[in-house]
């Protein structure tokens, strides 16, 4: 084969790779998370003392547990003391490798840069998180950390 020919089927074989997801979901879809920290730029403490009703931190019979499934759909629901407190259904997508398009609980709605903290935990962070509070601006920065929790 002469070079010419191996070096293009290299370029397309580099190409065609390019184009594939090399972690298509990170391990998200069809797993368990547990959401256990949510801050702002402005606030030094974990919002979710304020969003959920009695949540208590490092208590495990209390958390907020996310679903991502296969079709771009998402459920949050939230335990307080091992009991359902309210559930939500929501929408995520992939638009880039490192990039979680999500919209979940009317407060978090955004794309959120996603860095690998350990093997099952992900800081999630945005700029413009639409939060869909009565304030202004319509939006802040938010951080989010997760776990995966089976």
């Amino acid at each position: 084969m002469n070079v010419l020919v191996r070096w293009s089927l290299y370029a397309m074989l580099v190409t065609a790779l390019a184009g594939c997801e090399v972690f298509t979901d990170l391990g998200l879809k069809n797993a368990i998370w547990r959401l256990y920290d949510i801050r702002t730029s402005n606030a030094n403490y974990n919002l979710m003392t304020l969003r959920m009703q009695d949540y208590r931190e490092n208590d495990p019979t209390y958390r907020y547990i996310i679903h991502f499934y296969e079709d771009d759909r998402c459920t949050g629901t939230y335990y307080a003391a091992d009991t359902v407190n309210y559930e939500v259904e929501g929408t995520w997508s992939l638009p880039e490798h490192d990039i979680l398009r999500i919209e979940l609980d009317g407060v978090v709605n955004g794309d959120f840069l996603i860095t690998k903290l350990e093997r099952h935990v992900f800081f999630l962070t945005t700029e413009q998180n639409y939060h869909g509070l009565p304030i202004e601006p319509p939006y802040f920065p938010m951080d989010m950390y997760i776990e995966r929790f089976y």
